[in-house]
């Protein structure tokens, strides 16, 4: 019984030695990790945007745009590319509004709904990526399919067959880098709102 009183003791006085934060420090620490978070999630989404615009261009140096020029699905083809690129950087202006409103916010609350704000749109960001290139992937080779003098003497179903494997393990990759990136980002700002919540501000 002795030895279960000393071993007490010695646990106080660890616990009296461990450094004790007030509620309004750890809410500043946590504010300062979840603006970097969203900093980092503006940064990444500059240079994906920067990284498709390069190639594009890289594509457009080699030929590649020569074929829907050809199947005469230019116009639509760059309609799509405007489009998306119109969608991503109306995104990444949110994605700076969000960091500069958790940079200046100092109520907890408003903290926590800004951190599920921005998780919210990290989340329709790469959905409408994923569901945006699925549908333009297979509305660009249905119309260079049959547009196409080359493709009339192949089995058509066959071609659909490889065309949508190949889309499969592209939207299998870009799900890969988006839980990579911006997944490991967003569940980290989740962590950081449950420690506001648990906080019971």
């Amino acid at each position: 019984m002795e030895e279960l009183d000393i071993l007490k003791q010695d646990w106080k006085k660890q616990e009296a030695s461990l450094p004790q934060f007030k509620t309004e420090e750890i809410c500043a620490m946590l504010k300062k990790k979840s603006s970097s978070l969203v900093k980092w999630i503006f940064f990444i989404s500059l240079l994906e945007f920067a990284f498709w615009i390069g190639l594009e261009v890289f594509s457009s140096f080699q030929g590649y745009n020569d074929i829907f020029e050809k199947a005469g699905v230019e116009l639509l083809y760059q309609l799509i590319l405007i489009i998306n690129y119109v969608v991503i950087i109306g995104f990444i202006a949110i994605f700076f509004y969000n960091y500069q409103k958790i940079k200046i916010t100092d109520d907890a609350k408003r903290l926590m709904k800004k951190i599920l704000t921005t998780r919210k749109t990290v989340k329709c960001y790469v959905w409408f990526n994923i569901v945006y290139f699925a549908l333009s992937f297979m509305v660009m080779n249905y119309f260079v399919i049959t547009n196409l003098q080359e493709f009339q003497n192949l089995n058509i179903w066959i071609f659909i067959g490889i065309m949508f494997g190949i889309m499969l393990l592209f939207i299998a990759i870009i799900w890969l880098f988006y839980q990579l990136l911006y997944g490991f980002l967003t569940r980290k700002l989740y962590k950081n709102y449950k420690q506001l919540e648990d906080l019971d501000l």
